[in-house]
């Protein structure tokens, strides 16, 4: 079968004149989808999988890039890093994850994902053409199915973008009107690209593949740790954050919509030309550009468009990698049989299973064997894909076991004394139940302690888990309920305990009967004995009990420093309420206590009344802890002198 042609708008003269020669399209206002999911074959899939050999990792190691770690701290810092973010991008698009030395070097292609990295002054002749090679992973992850299929009058078929042709909201209601749309742009000659994200911000103005204009800054407005920025978290909390980070971040959002408005001003002109605006911003970062009173754009512009694939963060790179996608088209033969090739992709998305993760050693093995082409991945991406991780029911109903009317009696009214935490009732119910277990041939106590019931598949071991009785849990463990069936949405009573005390018993149990239960399918931590449990608690006291002490020697603290400040200020508003004259016999007196005459008593300052820590500044008899003191006071003397 033939391939299709990859061609440039404003580049290549064929395609000008394939899109004046568009005579319909493919099929009437149908999008083509470059990359076809099958939902109902992935649930059905998914139905079927048996977490059987699911187990609990004793390694610290990352599913996602495929590596495995030392310590905990190399971890946390791995998930912080670019190539982490990059490969869970890639693992929501069904395609394989990038090794380290991959990542680094379409790093150094693309644009730094970390900020901005160009700047922000005109560009250069030089940086007109926009040559760049591209990660085609950012095409696949197009939503909506973006692109269109067109047939030319030759029988050829072109695909481009949809929002090339129209918006969102002005959606063309003939063939004809998409067609005259389409022959005429060519003629669009000047686009404007705007994108914001994470206060980081970028913008640039083409004519036809040159730049007129661009300019790229950035703003701290996002909370550390969080993801979020200050103005979505004060919206969602009534801004109750007062320390010194927020109130940065928000005088830093409103610098950055100042200086958004200020250059959309500045640029007026040159955006009133662009036929085209396509526009990123996300969530909060819509108000940069649509909210106040004068918005730098309107919504009701039929020139915004939406930019129909991911995005890194807006730097200058990163806004031509942009425009270079979006003036990328494809011209397909006339006997190219596109249902032929999405019911392969289908067919594929169906048969093909998730592959396990593979350890270290086999990535590393295998990264030797790579293909340097990015072009080359992209091609064998649809055959190594897996599909994406849905929500897995674990147990069907028919692995329910029914019990007889009278035993499901009983069942119920354990359940009940499990809800109520009433053990009481519990132990009573158990002893009749092994009374009458030899009388008739009902079953056995296991089989109604682990009976599911039905809807949520939950067994009276999970209604104790979730509600923290402890003591019923260990009756229940020591009657035989099994801690390893997972109800309809494939949670372990271990995984519904809330608080680390009901985790202990499992723990404690495992310890004291290792082989009684299938302690790594029920995902049940490792095993703790009392006596490392009781130091462990005994450390956590300890550390308690001293975060205590410390609080109480703090607030003490502070209470004496408080009485002190205020033992200081009477006593310098009784000294401040003094002659001269009082002043000098208090000093007198003082000297004459000390037992030390000759040397010069520091005291007060006669002005302020504040201690003198250092060497004094004098004249006569008087002192003074600075000289705006000295001078205020001689001041104050001689206007005195002259009014008496």
């Amino acid at each position: 079968m033939a391939s299709f042609k990859q061609l440039k708008l404003f580049v290549d003269k064929e395609l000008d004149h394939c899109l004046q020669n568009v005579v319909r399209p493919f099929t009437e206002h149908v999008y083509f989808p470059e990359t076809s999911i099958d939902p109902l074959g992935i649930e059905k899939h998914h139905h079927d999988i048996q977490l059987e050999n699911l187990s609990i990792s004793d390694t610290l190691a990352c599913r996602t890039c495929q590596i495995q770690f030392n310590d905990r701290t190399e971890q946390i810092l791995h998930f912080k890093s670019d190539w982490h973010r990059f490969n869970l991008k890639r693992k929501l698009r069904n395609q394989p994850p990038f090794s380290s030395e991959k990542f680094e070097d379409m790093e150094k292609d693309i644009s730094s994902i970390s900020g901005s990295n160009s700047s922000s002054s005109e560009s250069s002749d030089n940086e007109g053409s926009l040559n760049i090679s591209l990660d085609g992973s950012y095409n696949t992850c197009a939503r909506n199915n973006p692109k269109i299929i067109l047939t030319i009058n030759d029988g050829r078929h072109l695909s481009l973008y949809r929002c090339l042709l129209h918006g969102k909201k002005n959606f063309p209601q003939e063939s004809q009107e998409l067609i005259l749309t389409t022959q005429k742009l060519p003629l669009y000659i000047h686009w404007c690209i705007v994108m914001a994200a994470g206060g980081h911000f970028a913008i640039a103005i083409f004519e036809r593949d040159k730049i007129i204009q661009h300019k790229t800054f950035h703003k701290y407005i996002i909370r550390a740790k969080q993801g979020t920025a200050q103005t979505a978290h004060d919206q969602k909390t009534g801004g109750k954050a007062r320390s010194a980070g927020a109130n940065l971040r928000r005088q830093n959002m409103l610098h950055l919509k100042q200086k958004i408005q200020e250059l959309f001003i500045t640029w007026k002109n040159e955006i009133q030309q662009c036929s085209l605006i396509f526009v990123r911003a996300p969530s909060f970062n819509q108000q940069l550009l649509f909210s106040d009173k004068n918005p730098p754009l309107s919504t009701n512009d039929p020139r915004i468009r939406s930019i129909p694939f991911a995005t890194l963060r807006p730097t200058f790179n990163e806004v031509k990698r942009v425009y270079d996608q979006l003036t990328k088209m494809e011209l397909y033969p006339q006997d190219y049989q596109f249902q032929q090739i999405e019911q392969e992709k289908v067919s594929t998305t169906r048969i093909k299973l998730p592959t396990p993760i593979a350890k270290k050693t086999a990535v590393d093995s295998s990264s030797d064997s790579e293909d340097n082409s990015v072009d080359n991945e992209i091609k064998q991406s649809s055959v190594q894909q897996t599909p994406k991780k849905q929500p897995t029911i674990v147990t069907t109903t028919n692995d329910r076991k029914i019990l007889p009317v009278e035993d499901l009696s009983t069942f119920n009214e354990l359940f009940t004394a499990c809800r109520l935490n009433d053990i009481q009732r519990f132990d009573d119910l158990i002893a009749r139940l092994r009374a009458i277990k030899f009388i008739n041939k009902s079953p056995s106590i296991i089989d109604i302690l682990n009976y599911q019931t039905a809807g949520s598949l939950d067994t009276l071991l999970h209604i104790a888990s979730e509600r923290g009785h402890l003591k019923i849990i260990q009756r229940l463990l020591h009657e035989g309920a099994n801690p390893a069936l997972s109800n309809q949405r494939g949670k372990y009573p271990y995984n519904l305990c809330k608080n680390k005390e009901t985790k202990d018993v499992f723990r404690l149990y495992r310890h004291d009967h290792p082989d009684k239960y299938d302690y790594i399918l029920g995902q049940v931590a490792p095993s703790v004995s009392m006596d490392d449990l009781e130091r462990q608690r005994t450390t956590e006291r300890e550390r308690r009990r001293q975060t205590k002490k410390r609080r109480t020697d703090k607030q003490r603290s502070d209470q004496d420093r408080q009485l002190r400040e205020q033992e200081e200020e009477q006593q310098r508003i009784a000294f401040l309420a003094l002659s001269d004259a009082e002043k000098r016999t208090l000093a007198v007196h003082v000297n004459f206590e000390t037992n030390k005459p000759d040397e010069l008593h520091l005291g007060r300052c006669w002005q302020c009344a504040k201690k003198i820590s250092d060497e004094p500044f004098t004249y006569f008899d008087y002192k003074f802890c600075s000289t705006a003191c000295l001078k205020t006071h001689r001041t104050k003397s001689k206007t005195t002198a002259t009014n008496a």
